[in-house]
């Protein structure tokens, strides 16, 4: 008896081991995939049953363990990358340009503790981008196979310099007094610069974040980027103008002499922050170009970094303000004019003294349909040959084509004559899209969105997703009314096919016109069949609660 006890204990033990491990393995996989509570999902995945499709793929993957670029944690990590890169970014050119006998632990005493797990974290980070999905640019497609993700980082400017960077500036600090492995310790100092590729990465982020962190204004994003960049670049070239002189003197002096004398001796023990203080005013000066005395006399070195940063400052601020014009020029002008018409839009609607709940559907309309930039549809489809349209029609329904089974049976001359007859409409959640026992006179594709089906009884039969088709019952069947209510439940991007082009096209196809006419028949009899067993139980509720409420109210009175 105590032995089963034992067994029984035992089994327990490892059940609730199972359980947890279970859950931490559920967790994680919840976070690594694909989620819907990203902020960045809807610029790819327009719709549930996407998402959907986009999930099951990955969780059917042999490579499951690759975190998406669209997931919890990929929105969780860009954050915390973004305050690693900046301190990075910080800290590098510091080591670059601070010696053997610099005063840093006087300032900051664990500098070199920090730099130390810094390095770490870097590679750290290095091994996670191995792990990490990405959106290719070009096709917006997400890629998840490992050979593609490995090849796209290490062919790439990043990786040999976040390798080279993040070797530990220390390791060959107490061996610094022999010449040969100062050289290398020079080397090593001039490798922590090579991090600064690394701001791209990092002005990059800061769209990425503002996503992240629901900031609309675009004003905002380019103020803060601006700043971000030019802080580092003055903090870059305030460690260049204390380093290079020191490279070139101690690291790299033609003769095997004592250049710490010399060094020590040119600066005279001035402390790292102040000398850093000093450099950042010169630096600044050159950098905004407010002064360039090539009549001082300079070092060697002292003068190619006072050059060196007094370009880099002037292209700067030319690239600065061309940045602006062309944004103002270019790629704000299709949003400048979204604007003006929203406020148009704005004003009407004012004046119409329309609720507000309407004008937030009729605001989410506009930004659905034209996704804040302004074009006009019509007049550019009006200049293209009939053979352009066709091919930019294609390539538009491009997913519903392959999502739509009735597509499949038709002849690629036929699918393009469909496809060009096609009008589409978007319609809100909660916007009825057929009304039961209304008269049809036109068939829908889904395209993207859900949409839920009721009947005339308000039964609810099923919801439908991208890909699906309905109203074509209607167009079928004579003197047949609507016989369900279909209604969105998402925002919904709808192809309307009116009765007569559905004449014109589908009806020539006869194998696909009795399909159609079958699976009409088959949905009207479920339909009717949902109906009549919906319509039975309301009336046996009504008239079964009815008896028992009389009798509760007869022994309620007094006798």
């Amino acid at each position: 008896m105590p032995h089963k006890c034992i067994l029984k204990s035992e089994n327990e033990d490892n059940m609730q081991e199972r359980s947890c491990w279970s859950r931490l393995k559920s967790v994680y996989v919840e976070m690594i995939i694909i989620s819907a509570k990203n902020p960045l999902m809807p610029f790819y995945f327009r719709s549930e049953s996407s998402l959907k499709e986009e999930k099951l793929k990955q969780l059917t993957s042999k490579h499951i363990y690759i975190i998406h670029p669209l997931s919890r944690f990929r929105q969780f990590y860009d954050i915390y990358v973004f305050l690693l890169y900046l301190l990075l970014l910080i800290t590098k050119p510091v080591d670059g340009s601070i010696g053997r006998h610099e005063g840093v632990t006087y300032f900051f005493p664990r500098y070199r503790l920090m730099s130390l797990i810094l390095d770490i974290l870097s590679w750290f980070d290095i091994t996670m981008k191995f792990f990490m999905g990405y959106v290719d640019r070009t096709t917006k497609a997400v890629v998840m196979e490992p050979k593609m993700i490995a090849r796209n980082y290490v062919f790439s400017i990043f990786f040999i310099t976040d390798v080279l960077s993040s070797i530990p500036r220390y390791s060959l600090y107490y061996y610094e007094t022999f010449f040969e492995i100062r050289r290398i310790l020079g080397l090593q100092n001039i490798f922590c610069a090579l991090k600064y590729v690394r701001l791209l990465t990092e002005v990059r982020l800061v769209s990425k974040l503002s996503v992240y962190f629901g900031i609309r204004s675009r004003t905002v994003v380019f103020l803060f980027s601006s700043v971000l960049l030019f802080s580092m670049v003055l903090h870059f070239s305030t460690c260049l103008l204390i380093a290079v002189p020191r490279l070139v003197k101690y690291y790299f002096a033609p003769q095997e002499v004592d250049a710490s004398r010399v060094w020590l001796l040119e600066f005279q023990g001035i402390p790292y922050h102040i000398r850093y203080v000093q450099c950042v005013f010169k630096s600044s000066a050159f950098l905004l170009g407010i002064r360039l005395n090539l009549t001082e006399k300079y070092n060697k070195e002292d003068f190619f970094v006072v050059v060196a940063t007094y370009v880099v400052g002037k292209v700067l601020i030319a690239s600065t303000w061309i940045v602006i014009a062309m944004t103002i020029l270019n790629s704000r002008c299709m949003h400048i004019k979204f604007r003006q018409l929203m406020n148009q839009l704005d004003e009407y609607m004012r004046q119409k003294q329309l609720p507000m709940d309407l004008r937030s559907r009729i605001t989410t309309y506009y930004e659905f349909k034209y996704q804040r930039t302004f074009f006009k549809e019509e007049l550019i489809n009006s200049i293209l040959s009939e053979g352009l349209r066709k091919d930019i029609n294609i390539h538009i329904c491009r997913s519903l084509i392959a999502n739509v089974s009735l597509f499949a049976d038709l002849t690629p001359h036929q699918v393009s004559d469909v496809v060009a007859l096609l009008i589409p409409e978007i319609f809100l959640p909660n916007d009825i899209l057929i009304q039961s026992g209304s008269h049809g006179d036109a068939m829908y594709f889904l395209s993207s969105g859900t949409v839920a089906v009721y009947t005339h009884s308000g039964k609810e039969m099923c919801h439908l997703q991208d890909g699906a088709y309905f109203g074509e019952i209607c167009l079928v069947l004579r003197d047949q009314l609507r016989t369900a209510t279909v209604i969105a439940i998402e925002i919904c991007q709808v192809y309307r096919l009116k009765k007569k082009d559905f004449r014109k096209s589908i009806m020539k196809n006869k194998y696909v016109y009795k399909s159609i006419i079958s699976n009409a028949e088959q949905r009207l009899k479920d339909i009717s069949k949902m109906e009549e067993n919906y319509k039975k139980t309301l009336f046996e509720q009504k008239f079964t609660k009815a008896p028992e409420h009389m009798e509760r109210s007869k022994s309620m009175v007094p006798t």
